[in-house]
């Protein structure tokens, strides 16, 4: 069952699972929402507390999207449940919200666990991999086209999976994406050498190497730059590989976790 927890603006709704140590707040990609870390749900909730919340501007959550606001949210919602200190796994986009809070917030933070994260020394290449059709979806959004909009989305290389499991969880949570964040002003959340630099926990990075050609590159420059990162690849894997190789990701955090987190 879902909670709401206020936070600065309005509040964000929080799926908890499990009951054990460490607790692990999962933060889901751009356009998804909690529901992409059911796999996550059967293969660790036994073992850890998981908390999962819809980012602002995504899900259930009424808190207005902003990218800079959402390091911020996460003290906030361990206060909330009484939890001291929380291993962070972000996807995608949300990686950058847990690389800013490990650095803000470090006694908070007590590791991280980044899937397909960026870094921005690592820029798509547009020789490599088709740019993000970022000012068609805005414009989409704004017409209140939301079909054409998913659809641009759920067709662009990063999103095209091969295994039903995966296309059936991803039709799902973006047949319910809103494209709320689309309409608020673009806020940049920089991830450079320098913010990795001040990050002092461990860190496990993941990343499929069928995943767009930046990723693969950002996941190398974030386990050279962070001071504590091992490097965990999924072979036949794209950008999804929670899900399309669930098993494995899992035995991975969880390895992860004894080792470091204990």
């Amino acid at each position: 069952m879902a909670v709401d927890v206020a936070v600065a603006g309005g509040a964000l709704s929080v799926e908890r699972a499990g009951a054990g140590h460490p607790a692990l707040l999962m933060l889901h990609g751009w356009t998804l929402d909690w529901r992409m870390w059911r796999p996550q749900v059967r293969g660790l909730a036994d073992g850890f507390t998981l908390l999962m919340p819809d980012r602002r501007g995504f899900g259930r959550s009424a808190a207005p999207p902003g990218l800079r606001r959402e390091p911020d949210d996460i003290p906030v919602l361990l206060d909330h449940f009484g939890i001291s200190s929380v291993v962070l796994v972000a996807h995608s986009q949300a990686g950058r919200v847990a690389l800013t809070a490990a650095a803000h917030y470090p006694g908070r933070v007590a590791g991280l666990v980044l899937l397909a994260a960026p870094h921005d020394a690592a820029p798509p290449d547009t020789t490599l991999e088709p740019p993000l059709p970022l000012a068609r979806l805005v414009e989409l959004v704004r017409a209140g086209d939301l079909r054409a909009a998913r659809s641009l989305w759920r067709s662009h290389p990063m999103l095209r999976v091969s295994d039903p499991e995966t296309e059936r969880l991803l039709d799902e949570i973006l047949g319910d994406y809103q494209g709320r964040d689309l309409l608020a002003p673009p806020e940049p959340l920089p991830v450079t050498d320098d913010l990795l630099a001040a990050i002092p926990v461990p860190s496990l990075v993941m990343i499929g190497n069928m995943d767009a050609p930046s990723r693969v590159q950002a996941a190398e420059r974030l386990v050279n730059g962070l001071r504590r990162a091992t490097m965990q690849v999924f072979q036949d894997a794209g950008h999804m590989a929670n899900v399309s190789h669930a098993d494995a990701c899992n035995r991975a955090i969880c390895a992860f976790l004894d080792r470091n987190c204990r």
